[in-house]
């Protein structure tokens, strides 16, 4: 009697940022010379044919130049493990298909294990602050006006069309000469006026700052979306990749 017994895959399943921070972070892969040649990698990727390759061709010569010395072809050393993990290899090497622009920020972000920054397209409103005389500090700017206030005869009047006595409940008069906290200065018609103060707003950032910001974002989804397809469609020997959740555009998305 024949027993089937049900495989269970041990692949660790990983979403695609997960992964690139562990092939660039934690297993350094980029920085360990595993990248192929362009020529190399067409020979090694599924579908292509290398073309023009032998003993002493240009791949030989480019292995020269790289290394100073001549490359017999032999594979590691029997006995010790290759430090890079092959799949952390083969995200090294997807990323040489990658643009220059969009592998830089590919590479920035997967060695720190972050996104890049984006911004809102219209930006909240902030005080605006200058430096002071203070060394490294800042403090916000204060602007100032005056504003003509009713005379305290306009007032009494106010409160007496509306039926309301000049004085509270506890016998304290409504109107007083100066309020506390306000400065006031009277002219010699009658007519008063009050010093406002406020701390004006500005953009939290500039329209040049978000452009810059949301360009660099979206060179680097760009860039991931390709490495993604990249590498989803030749396998991954000891991970599965879930996919990519960021958003293309999340701007678009910002109240």
């Amino acid at each position: 009697m024949a027993i089937a017994f049900a495989r269970c895959d041990t692949r660790r399943r990983l979403d695609l940022e997960r992964l690139v921070t562990w092939a660039l972070r934690d297993q350094q892969a980029d920085r360990a010379q595993s990248g192929l040649f362009d020529i190399e990698a067409a020979a090694n990727d599924r579908g292509w044919q290398p073309r023009g390759v032998s003993g002493d061709g240009v791949a030989a010569l480019l292995r020269r130049n790289e290394t100073g010395d001549r490359v017999d072809g032999g594979g590691p050393v029997r006995g010790i493990a290759v430090k890079v993990h092959p799949d952390a290899e083969a995200v090294a090497n997807a990323l040489g298909w990658l643009d220059p622009w969009q592998r830089r920020l590919v590479q920035l972000h997967g060695r720190a294990g972050t996104r890049p920054d984006w911004l809102p397209l219209v930006p909240p409103m902030v005080a605006v602050k200058r430096p002071s005389e203070a060394r490294g500090r800042y403090r916000h700017v204060l602007a100032e006006r005056w504003e003509v206030v009713p005379t305290r005869s306009e007032l009494a009047k106010r409160y007496l069309l509306g039926g309301q006595s000049l004085f509270d409940a506890r016998g304290q008069r409504r109107i007083v000469e100066e309020e506390r906290g306000f400065h006031f200065r009277t002219f010699g018609d009658g007519r008063r006026q009050v010093q406002v103060k406020w701390c004006p707003l500005e953009p939290a950032h500039s329209d040049a700052e978000i452009v810059e910001a949301n360009t660099d974002y979206a060179g680097w989804h760009a860039g991931m979306a390709a490495l993604l397809g990249w590498i989803d469609g030749r396998g991954l020997r000891d991970h599965v990749l879930t996919g990519f959740a960021a958003l293309a555009a999340p701007w678009e998305y910002s109240p």
